[in-house]
């Protein structure tokens, strides 16, 4: 089609956009719109009253530009004459955009006016070969600055530069928040307790603690704010560990790198549960006939209990009974105890287990260096990857507690705060099971005697 009569009656859209408005106070568009209004008049065009404005939207990769669209349905309607823009790449960076824009010029008769590049005559070889040229070079401006991009971030990640933005622990400026960061110490003990994560959310939203945003504590952002390096203070590049952050931790990195491999694809966590009720039922197991024993209140005493329930056609007794608090007591110190015990050798299997987590991941990188150079090909680097990950998924992850709750005097002075599902917990990290022998008095007042509890502890 011919193009359309541009004279003193020619109606113009004028058509804005800039890629990153780090203001969004709309300026840029606001200049470029000021020098289009001004080639307008001085052509003495009639412009829209509507606006075709895209602020802080980019032109490459196809991102989605609401008023681009109404501008291309308008003149597909007939509705405009002639087109100005800033400058040509105001509306395209796309090559292929551009072929589709060309052939709508084409059909419409409709070209475009440029305050910085002139008139651009779509409907002649020379006029599309300046407008492919224009784009081409765009195009390539938008590489140069991703590739530019690109590097400023991985040259950031290698010095450990904090990421710029705000998570739950740290502020934008990375200093660290002491109410969230004590929360995450919180959960990364009750976490690696074995504490289930929506028990963790309900106890979270029940006592009032907000996430960061005011929204309602879930099992999966406990997980992402437990799956995150950063709060070991560690920087994250695609995905990996690329160095040691500029900023303060507020766990450990051993915690934090136990509390990643809880959490990894493929490993059975066992971290999603309900509240737990009462803290020894089924830990406790009758000596009589093998039963798990569970809460009750005893009959005449009307104190709180453990018995054998009777249950007819079952193999449960129902003939062993043992108070609760006084039992609950006992065995909450020998956990304290026998904790004190244990650190040393739990610092020794930590410490064997990162030395052979280590020792894995090194391989990764030996494969994938060989893949890249072509020492071997993509089938082998795929297979030797994989059995390198079932290795590592298959090595036990001991059982490590972040610093505050490590040893039996730390457990003590906390335990009367903790939820009844993370002293569970602790209590099922100390032993197997508790049997519970039969009363050595047959007869008089009951009084506790620890001597019934014969504990089956765990390694």
């Amino acid at each position: 089609m011919e193009p359309r009569k541009e004279g003193a009656d020619a109606r113009a859209a004028i058509y804005t956009r800039v890629s990153k408005d780090l203001t969004l106070e709309g300026l840029a568009v606001g200049r470029q719109l000021k020098d289009c209004l001004a080639l307008a008049r001085r052509k003495g065009w009639r412009v829209l009253d509507e606006k075709f404005e895209d602020n802080d939207i980019s032109a490459a990769g196809g991102k989605h530009r609401p008023a681009y669209l109404r501008l291309r349905a308008l003149m597909e309607a007939g509705g405009v004459d002639v087109v100005v823009v800033y400058s040509a790449d105001r509306l395209h960076r796309n090559p292929r955009e551009l072929e589709d824009w060309i052939d709508l010029a084409s059909a419409t008769g409709i070209n475009i006016h440029s305050a910085t590049n002139g008139h651009i005559d779509l409907s002649n070889p020379d006029g599309r070969t300046m407008a492919r040229v224009v784009t081409a070079f765009a195009a390539g401006e938008v590489e140069k600055t991703k590739m530019r991009i690109l590097r400023k971030h991985l040259e950031l990640a290698e010095a450990g530069a904090w990421p710029g933005q705000k998570c739950y622990g740290y502020t934008a400026d990375a200093q660290i928040i002491p109410e969230e960061a004590a929360v995450i110490r919180e959960l990364a003990a009750r976490v690696l307790h074995g504490e289930g994560l929506n028990a963790i959310a309900r106890d979270l939203g029940a006592r009032g603690i907000p996430t960061a945003r005011g929204a309602s504590w879930r099992a999966a952002s406990i997980r992402n704010i437990l799956m995150s390096p950063r709060i070991a203070g560690l920087r994250v590049h695609r995905g990996k560990v690329s160095a040691k952050g500029q900023w303060s931790a507020i766990v450990s990195e051993e915690t934090s790198l136990m509390l990643r491999n809880r959490f990894a694809p493929g490993r059975a966590t066992g971290q999603i549960g309900g509240p737990r009720k009462h803290l020894l039922t089924g830990l406790l197991v009758c000596s009589k006939c093998g039963t798990g024993m569970v809460k009750c209140v005893n009959g005449k005493s009307k104190k709180e209990s453990y018995r054998c329930p009777r249950n007819v056609g079952a193999a449960a007794c129902g003939g062993t009974t043992i108070v609760a608090a006084e039992t609950k007591a006992w065995l909450a110190e020998a956990a304290f105890q026998f904790q004190d015990a244990r650190v040393v050798g739990q610092t020794e299997a930590t410490s064997e287990w990162l030395e052979q987590t280590g020792a894995l991941d090194a391989r990764l990188e030996e494969i994938a260096a060989d893949y890249a150079v072509g020492a071997i090909g993509r089938s082998e680097w795929q297979a030797a990857r994989a059995a390198i990950e079932r290795a590592k998924s298959a090595l036990p992850v001991p059982i490590v507690r972040p610093r505050e709750l490590t040893t039996g005097a730390m457990l003590r002075s906390t335990w009367d705060s903790m939820a009844v599902s993370v002293q569970r917990a602790v209590l099922d990290d100390v032993f197997v099971k508790v049997v519970v022998m039969p009363r050595r008095q047959a007869t008089g007042a009951k009084s506790f005697d620890a001597r019934r509890l014969v504990p089956e502890w765990k390694q």
